[in-house]
């Protein structure tokens, strides 16, 4: 009984080991030289195409970074065309 109560135990201290370390491999980390204008819906990258931030905080980020090209308005805003 303690045997199995043991194998239980690292079974699941491993279950747990290569859950984390799978969640660490998967993502796309934020590339903020790839941001061409800010806007507060999302950005422009450097081929023209349109993003949403993923993230507020990528958002912040980019704002704190380059303020010169962030603009907080919506892109499609018809007041600043």
């Amino acid at each position: 009984m303690r045997h199995r109560m043991l194998m239980t135990a690292v079974v699941l201290i491993a279950t747990a080991i290569g859950v984390g370390e799978a969640n660490s491999a998967v993502g796309v980390a934020f590339d903020i030289g790839n941001v061409s204008v800010g806007y507060t819906d999302g950005y422009w990258d450097n081929q023209h195409h349109w993003h949403h931030w993923a993230h507020r905080a990528d958002a912040a980020h980019y704002r704190a970074a380059h303020g010169d090209q962030y603009h907080a308005w919506r892109h499609d805003d018809p007041n600043h065309h």
